[in-house]
């Protein structure tokens, strides 16, 4: 059994959650990252507009404007789910931060934001599924009104692909 089939039965699937604020410059880099994935996987970009979000048979990608704990019925669907999305400086983070997310439920300072290891925690507490959770943020520049990234943030995105590519090749099509 590899490690994201789970259930044993030779077929593996991964939810990307690309989340942000188009809007808002880098706060959309996530946004960016999946349509450069498609682009690097040779996936006509229309299948990011299809309804279920399917990019082939094991990864499908779900673009949101923010978490919402009704995520977590979703989640439950897939052997792992990584969150795409962008980080301010202060974090201690790596530019392109790539990390493993356990659930964990965690205050939050406005009700409104919920915490990826929060809706992997309601996963588990609600359907009992345990995806294996990964974070990949990538370090935004500019947060003002406008949709074009920034030079630096769009240079770090590119490197994201990348990192996404790798784990692709090495947990997906093995």
């Amino acid at each position: 059994m590899t490690s994201l089939d789970k259930a044993g039965t030779g077929k593996r699937s991964l939810l990307l959650i690309a989340y942000g604020n188009t809007s808002r410059r880098d706060d959309g880099v996530a946004y960016y990252v999946v349509q450069r994935l498609c682009a690097r996987l040779g996936l006509p970009p229309e299948r990011l507009e299809a309804e279920d979000g399917a990019l082939d048979e094991r990864l499908n990608v779900l673009r949101l404007h923010q978490l919402a704990p009704e995520l977590a019925e979703t989640l439950a669907q897939y052997d792992a789910v990584i969150f795409i999305d962008a980080h301010v400086e202060g974090q201690g983070w790596a530019p392109v931060e790539w990390r493993p997310i356990e659930p964990t439920y965690a205050p939050s300072l406005v009700s409104h934001h919920l915490k990826p290891a929060a809706v992997l925690a309601l996963c588990e507490t609600l359907y009992g599924a345990h995806p294996q959770g990964y974070a990949l943020s990538i370090l935004g520049h500019d947060f003002d009104f406008g949709e074009d990234l920034s030079p630096a943030t769009l240079a770090l995105a590119d490197e994201a692909v990348e990192r996404l590519v790798r784990f692709l090749e090495a947990e997906l099509w093995p």
